[in-house]
């Protein structure tokens, strides 16, 4: 008997101690309004848990005050004197702190976003009006919706401030925007792979043409006799036809105009419509021939043909930069060094396509 109660001592003990140490989290403040703030389980403060998850999460001890917080949402609360986020306290008008119902956060001085500089705290939008700040277009799909703002003065896209008329702009796919004058390119990111970047920047283009605007797919328009893209290297290519009978969305990068390809862009003229396929790094082939952002690989056989980069690539006999032969390399033994952009095949070292020893 004296066994037992000791072994059980020890399990309640043990017990006790575990959850004195691993459950922070009590109950839900104002559970109808957020799933993510909640009284301490054992000390007298508020806790901000994404939806009580504090184990994976993450969990943050507020300064607020406890008898008079209340949660606005999911991750926004207020006590008497101060405004949090997540947990956090934030600088903003007390008396004047809204959240709008298209989202929109903003006091009497500012409009504010949580892609802040700093990690958990608001920032300012700077230039927006938070008398007229609003969505430009409530009709646009969800995931666009929230992107595109605009107040008595400006566009805003994601959070910045940019170009074009706030009375007459208009978003049409993922890559092109236009108001009653210019042509926008939207640019997200820069660079490929492990150089990407996010830009987020929409950049006057292109002075308006006359004619009728047809959204294409998520990346062409067709304005009138020309086809817009901006997923290019110049980030916007105009193509002009003497007239346009016809288009056809093939993939995303990719349509057919008249009996034209155009592939991220670029024309291929040449190009086999129906054998037609993409490859990465910007190359494509057809039937016969293999491209490199649309000029034909002179030389290149499809049967034995391999990418190794993005300007580099090799069949059986040769080895090919962008779409010229490198001279005496030796496709069998090609590869990259540790050097910055330099090859070697054994016997040489290779930069640009071209030999450096």
């Amino acid at each position: 008997m004296k066994v037992f109660l000791i072994i059980l001592t020890i399990v309640v003990l043990g017990f006790l101690g575990i959850r004195y140490f691993l459950f922070r989290i009590g109950d839900p403040v104002n559970s109808k309004l957020s799933d993510s703030y909640f009284y301490h389980y054992r000390k007298n403060i508020i806790v901000h848990s994404p939806m009580g998850n504090w184990f994976e999460l993450g969990y943050y001890e507020s300064d607020a005050d406890v008898e008079s917080f209340q949660p606005i949402n999911r991750d926004f609360g207020k006590d008497k004197k101060n405004v949090f986020w997540k947990g956090r306290k934030q600088t903003v008008d007390y008396a004047t702190f809204q959240i709008d119902a298209s989202g929109i956060i903003k006091d009497k001085n500012h409009v504010y976003t949580t892609n802040g500089k700093e990690y958990n705290f608001l920032g300012i939008i700077a230039g927006a009006d938070p008398k007229s700040y609003q969505l430009l277009d409530p009709s646009l799909p969800d995931h666009k919706r929230m992107s595109w703002f605009k107040d008595s003065n400006a566009v805003f896209y994601r959070s910045k401030k940019i170009e074009g008329d706030p009375a007459t702009f208009k978003p049409l796919n993922d890559a092109l925007a236009v108001d009653a004058n210019f042509i926008y390119s939207i640019i997200n990111e820069r660079d490929d792979g492990m150089y990407a970047h996010d830009v987020n920047e929409v950049i006057r283009k292109h002075k308006r043409m006359e004619g009728v605007i047809k959204i294409i797919n998520d990346t062409y328009v067709q304005i009138g006799n020309a086809v817009v893209s901006a997923f290019t290297k110049e980030e916007f290519t105009l193509h002009t036809f003497e007239t346009i009978r016809n288009t056809k969305e093939i993939d995303y990068f990719t349509i057919v105009v008249n009996d034209t390809l155009i592939y991220k862009g670029t024309e291929y003229p040449e190009i086999d419509i129906e054998s037609f396929e993409r490859l990465d790094y910007g190359y494509c082939k057809d039937k016969k021939n293999i491209y490199h952002d649309g000029e034909k690989i002179i030389g290149a056989v499809i049967s034995g043909f391999e990418i190794i980069s993005q300007d580099y690539s090799k069949d059986d006999k040769n080895v090919f930069y962008k779409n010229v032969v490198v001279e005496k390399a030796d496709p069998k033994n090609f590869t990259r060094t540790s050097e910055n952009d330099v090859w070697e095949d054994g016997k040489n070292k290779y930069k640009n396509g071209k030999i450096v020893n």
